[in-house]
């Protein structure tokens, strides 16, 4: 594994997370809205509920990304001692 391949992992690692959590705040503000809506009244605002989801999934992208960015570099360290 070279270290492109490990940095070009790592990166999408980070935006696929950045993205699942992105999208289940997404889903849980339009569940919020539409229950809000059937009773009568009205749902969060957008940025009450995705201001706090952006940033958590910014904390979880790059978390995850810098774990397989930081296995990637034991790998490839690990494969060029034995070269």
């Amino acid at each position: 594994m070279t270290l492109a391949t490990t940095c070009v992992l790592a990166l999408a690692t980070g935006a696929v997370v950045q993205d699942r959590v992105t999208a289940a705040a997404a889903r849980q503000y339009a569940a919020t809205t539409r229950e809000a809506v059937a009773r009568g009244g009205r749902g969060p605002s957008i940025e009450e509920v995705m201001a706090p989801a952006i940033r958590s999934s910014v904390r979880w992208g790059a978390a995850s990304g810098g774990v397989v960015l930081l296995a990637g570099l034991v790998v490839a360290s690990r494969m060029r001692r034995r070269a």
